[in-house]
C-alpha cells in the first residue's frame, strides 16, 4: 500500500511538472504569437495573445509590456500608461523596456520622467553597444540627433 501511494505521489509531480512544462511552452508561443501580430499592426490578434500571457503569468512583463504597446498604437494612452509602470516596475533594469517606455512619455510630453526612466550610468550603455557608444541617449530626440 505504501508503494502504491508513493506511486500516485511520484506520478502527481510529474504531472504538475508537465502542466508546468505546458503553460511555459503556452506563454512562450503566445508571446511570439503577439510579437508577430504587432509587428503585423494586427492589434486585435496580438492583444488577445498578450492578454493570454498575462492570464497565465501575471507578473509576465513581456506580456504587460506588449499591452501597453497595442494600447498606445490605439491611443489609449491611459492605459498604455498604466502597463508600462507595471511592466517597468517588474523590470526596471530592462534597458530595451525603459527605452521604449521613456520613448512613450516623450510623445506624451512628460520630458523630465522619460529623461529619468532611461537615465543609465555611462559604463551601462557602453557595454550594452559593445563599446561603440559610451553616452546616455535622451529617448526625446529624435534618432538623427542622437
Amino acid at each position: 500500500m505504501a508503494k502504491w501511494k508513493g506511486a500516485v505521489l511520484g506520478v502527481s509531480i510529474l504531472a504538475g511538472c508537465q502542466h508546468y512544462s505546458a503553460v511555459e511552452q503556452s506563454v512562450a508561443m503566445r508571446l511570439y504569437l503577439g510579437e508577430q501580430y504587432l509587428q503585423m499592426q494586427q492589434l486585435t490578434h496580438a492583444e488577445r495573445n498578450f492578454r493570454k500571457v498575462v492570464a497565465l503569468q501575471p507578473n509576465n512583463v513581456q506580456g504587460w509590456w506588449g499591452l501597453a504597446q497595442i494600447a498606445a498604437h490605439q491611443g489609449d494612452t491611459s492605459t498604455a500608461l498604466l502597463y508600462y509602470q507595471r511592466a517597468f516596475q517588474m523590470a526596471p533594469e530592462n534597458t530595451r523596456l525603459s527605452d521604449n517606455y521613456g520613448a512613450f512619455l516623450c510623445t506624451l510630453g512628460q520630458y523630465d520622467e522619460a529623461r529619468r526612466i532611461v537615465k543609465r550610468d555611462k559604463k551601462t550603455i557602453g557595454n550594452q553597444n559593445g563599446g561603440q557608444e559610451n553616452r546616455s541617449w535622451d529617448p526625446c530626440l529624435p534618432k538623427s540627433a542622437r
